[in-house]
């Protein structure tokens, strides 16, 4: 006789889904309202959003269902995905995941996924904003310019370390912050003069940076003047110290200011706030935050510096901060 396996029905019940996500599994632990997650999450193979939907509907049939997984490599798709099957999901900042010292110390798939399960149970789980795929497309093209300036600056410093070790004079005219051709030319006669195939090799990947650094700023210009984004990059380019980048930077990582409560809470976003540290009757305030948007609050200052040199209604500000502060 074979045996009936009853179908049990959650109907009715919040089921809340903790994912720890990896390139080639996930593991996925479960907690209802009144119980911990599970001792052993279960291991998600591909394809993973339909596994873990057809897990899920298996053994919580009915259930309501609520996710939660880390942002990180893996960026939004996920939560999208999972979204289209009827799993509702958030995106958890990392480092807003309560983790116990234990946790930190012995740091395991399973436990992180547990953890999560845990706080989205306790709603202590505040997801973070979700960009749309075009926004987040508009953003990648801004950061990658802003990845290649930076392999740009580490050939130009490699560059001149490799001209001090041999000791090739670099006189302080030939230091320019934007190397011209003139002094490119001139180490290309070094190499020559030399015969060092090093140099050479340090040289082509320099052209190869430059001509990609073109590349994208012309990308960048381009995106600048697509329709959705005009209006407003008319608006930012016309302020003293903004140029093309910080324009389109602006755009790309704020992406809507609707997204903010108030102002503080854009200023928290930023990184133009203070860590506190108070205890009883003593409030000490320390340096700037440093869980900021790096990219956002560095062109910000740049600009900042800019704008008073070249507007003196914003210098008469700045001094008068100067003297309050």
């Amino acid at each position: 006789m074979k045996s009936q396996t009853k179908q049990l029905d959650f109907t009715g019940q919040k089921i809340f889904v903790g994912i720890d996500v990896h390139k080639t599994t996930w593991k996925v632990a479960t907690c209802t309202k009144n119980t911990k997650s599970t001792r052993w999450p279960v291991t998600i193979q591909k394809p993973f959003v339909i596994n873990v939907k057809s897990y899920l509907d298996k053994h919580f049939a009915g259930a309501q269902f609520l996710c939660a997984y880390e942002a990180g490599f893996s960026g939004f798709w996920i939560k999208e995905e999972l979204e289209k099957v009827g799993l509702s999901t958030l995106v958890a900042h990392a480092a807003d995941i309560p983790t116990s010292d234990k946790e930190r110390k012995q740091k395991e798939d399973k436990r992180d996924a547990r953890k999560i399960a845990t706080a989205l149970r306790g709603g202590q789980i505040e997801g973070i904003y979700v960009p749309t795929q075009q926004a987040q497309l508009d953003r990648s093209i801004v950061r990658e310019r802003y990845s290649i300036a930076k392999s740009l600056r580490r050939v130009k410093s490699q560059i001149k370390s490799h001209l001090a070790f041999f000791n090739m004079e670099i006189s302080d005219k030939k230091l320019e912050k934007y190397w011209s051709s003139r002094y490119i030319a001139w180490l290309e006669e070094q190499r020559e003069s030399h015969s060092d195939e090093r140099l050479g090799l340090q040289i082509a990947r320099l052209h190869s940076m430059r001509k990609t650094m073109l590349l994208s700023n012309r990308s960048i210009r381009k995106l600048s003047q697509a329709e959705r984004h005009q209006k407003l990059f008319g608006i930012l380019i016309s302020v003293p110290g903004v140029g093309l980048l910080t324009s389109m930077l602006l755009i790309g990582e704020i992406i809507d200011m609707g997204r903010f409560a108030n102002f503080d809470s854009l200023c928290s976003y930023v990184g133009f706030i203070p860590t506190t540290n108070s205890s009883a009757e003593k409030d000490r305030k320390g340096n700037l935050t440093k869980r900021c948007n790096g990219r956002l609050r560095s062109a910000l200052v740049e600009s900042s510096w800019s704008a008073i040199k070249n507007d003196q209604e914003l210098l008469l500000k700045y001094e008068k901060f100067k003297e309050r502060m």
